[in-house]
């Protein structure tokens, strides 16, 4: 069996990958050793090239993940332990052997082992004669199996019993026909996701951004002098199972039966935790390391690539410097938020011109003589800004009141409505204490919203705003309190419909000047008409209910009329029913009149509301 060849490449992904590879001198089979777990993405991706020499690459066999144990038991070949010798003889009942006792040889057939013999354990044969023999195993110093059938069961016991020990590991045998000078492997394994922790050092208005990448070794074996790369790639990657054996559902006539979907899965990604590190780092100590680095912008990713070799030991881990550089841009400010309490955030603000880019992770900041806090570092393209907020202070406190009034702006007439436009105005009154011997500049941050106006009013400076958030500076002098307001406002607009509109909102408008009298006015004739013709359409409809009522009654004594005869105590009852029925008629008639005019009259108040709208909605328009 040949060397396997060295790993000399590795490529750490983001989203819980590695790609290894491996070159290097074969001459004939060799072996590598995975992780059980890993042989599903080996058995996807394995690939074997002969990048120099004249040999040919044949099968690559592997271990089933099937239990060596219960595959060794199914051939009565597995051996308690202690009791190896007596179990290999117990297994080879019935076949031929041949024992080597001091200086004698016996040659027989295996009957089994006596384990109630008064000398000891031994070993019953039938010689070739027939004759059967006792041979104490204790006094056995080599037995040989003459059989070929019991020679191949000796190299699978061997075989089983290796993979059987070899634990959470599986051999993968590749078939190498001849030699090969140049001989590349390469394959992908599950990997804890390489991550990044940053030093950021400010003396002064000068921040030095150092970026360290932390990696893990992803394969059961030492690295020794490995190129090095970290991607921020994410390739498509899925979970298969290509390693344990799948039986398929068959049935006589449906071959398409045969054939079994994939199934996918997302893999489980490990993530390291960033170790701590104490005390104020030069970051000179980091730039020889970090110069060596070849940075690649690739478009869909961004990678760095160690130029200088690397070596992990097995199970092991390492913190690489990966930039170093001096940025631009710096702020050093003290911001509140509503949201996170009296005590106003340190923030530090610069411009990513570290010329790459940066991966989401945890950042400490070192200030003057030492550790100042810590922040996390969002993902940030090259050029735009970073912003760690990375302390308290709490010598500050803050706080804002809000108050809110609606103004009207505009009132517009249309054909159904009136259409109210006003603006929303919230007037913020903030609030900053400074304990601090020094005056402070506090930036107050009010969220941004679609359509709302933020303006400084009194003491507040506009600061500017990054899209989702507006700045405004007050300035707190030492042992002293501020106060600024700013306004926020947003337009707002309502329709209230004719019918619906009440004379003291009218007057309302004329209070405050969104109407002029002779507006108001007509409005008002407007409102009189409505009002007129709803009252009287509201007396048209209890006169015809009245007249409902005395046509139902005309319809009863019509009934009766029918059954009632002309003579005696019948026909004075019926007279007076006719009378009755007379005087009904009358009154019907009248109440119909009555409601043909109110609903004339009515009509014609509304016709007066709508002319008088007409013009004062022609009188409106532009």
């Amino acid at each position: 069996m040949s060397k396997s060849p060295k790993v000399d490449r590795l490529v750490l992904y983001k989203h819980g990958v590695a790609f290894v590879g491996r070159r290097g001198p074969v001459d004939g089979d060799f072996r590598l050793t995975f992780r059980r777990d890993d042989m599903k993405d080996v058995l996807k991706s394995l690939t074997v090239d002969v990048a120099g020499g004249g040999a040919s690459v044949g099968a690559v066999s592997f271990d089933t993940p099937a239990d060596p144990r219960a595959e060794l038991a199914d051939r009565n070949l597995l051996l308690d332990p202690g009791e190896a010798l007596a179990g290999l003889v117990d297994a080879l009942r019935g076949r031929a052997v041949q024992v080597h006792r001091g200086g004698k040889t016996l040659r027989g057939q295996v009957i089994g082992v006596d384990a109630a013999a008064e000398h000891g354990r031994q070993l019953v044969l039938r010689s070739d004669s027939g004759a059967v023999k006792l041979v104490d195993l204790a006094g056995v110093r080599r037995l040989d199996v003459l059989e070929t059938a019991s020679k191949d069961d000796l190299d699978y016991l061997i075989d089983r019993s290796r993979a059987a020990t070899a634990g959470p590991n599986c051999d993968v045998t590749v078939q190498i026909r001849g030699a090969a000078d140049d001989l590349r492997v390469s394959y992908i394994v599950a990997a804890p996701m390489w991550r990044v922790s940053y030093r950021v050092i400010r003396d002064g208005d000068t921040v030095t951004l150092v970026a360290t990448g932390i990696i893990h070794n992803p394969i059961d074996e030492d690295l020794t002098d490995v190129e090095v790369t970290l991607t921020t790639g994410q390739p498509i990657s899925f979970d298969i199972d290509l390693y344990h054996g799948r039986r398929v559902a068959r049935t006589v006539v449906e071959e398409s039966d045969r054939a079994a979907g994939p199934r996918t899965a997302r893999s489980a990604m490990v993530a390291a935790a960033p170790p701590m590190f104490d005390g104020l780092p030069a970051a000179a100590a980091y730039e020889a390391a970090a110069a060596d680095v070849e940075t690649s912008d690739r478009g869909e990713y961004f990678e760095y690539r160690l130029a200088t070799p690397l070596s992990l030991k097995r199970g092991g881990a390492a913190m690489v410097p990966l930039a170093v550089a001096t940025v631009d841009g710096v702020r050093r400010e003290v911001v509140w938020r509503e949201d996170r309490g009296p005590a106003p955030d340190i923030v530090l603000t610069f411009a990513n011109t570290a010329g790459v880019v940066l991966e989401e992770g945890p950042a400490v900041i070192y200030e003057q003589d030492g550790y100042a806090g810590e922040a996390m570092v969002d993902f940030t393209s090259r050029g735009a800004d970073v912003r760690l907020a990375f302390a308290k202070d709490l010598a500050v406190r803050c706080r804002s009141d809000a108050s809110f009034r609606t103004v009207t702006t505009r009132i517009r007439l249309t054909a159904d409505a009136v259409v109210e436009e006003q603006r929303c105005e919230r007037l913020h009154t903030l609030h900053a204490e400074n304990d601090h011997d020094d005056p402070v500049e506090v930036v107050f941050e009010l969220p941004v919203s679609p359509q709302h106006v933020v303006s400084a009013q009194d003491g507040a400076t506009d600061a500017g705003d990054d899209g989702l958030w507006r700045r405004f500076a007050v300035a707190v002098p030492g042992h002293q309190v501020a106060e600024a307001t700013v306004l926020e406002s947003w337009p707002v607009s309502s329709q209230i419909g004719y019918d619906d509109l009440e004379p003291g909102r009218l007057e309302e408008w004329l209070a405050d000047r969104s109407l002029d009298a002779a507006t108001v006015e007509a409005l008002s004739q407007v409102l009189a008409h409505q009002n007129t013709a709803r009252r009287l359409t509201e007396q048209g409809e209890r006169i015809e209910a009245d007249r409902a009522e005395a046509y139902a009654a005309q319809s009863r004594i019509a009934e009766q009329l029918r059954v009632l005869g002309t003579d005696g105590a019948e026909g004075e009852l019926r007279a007076r029913q006719v009378a009755e029925l007379e005087a009904l008629q009358d009154r019907a008639g009248a109440l119909d009149a009555d409601a043909r005019r109110l609903r004339d009259d009515a009509e014609a108040a509304r016709q007066q509301a709508s002319a008088e709208l007409r013009r004062v909605i022609g009188a409106e328009s532009p």
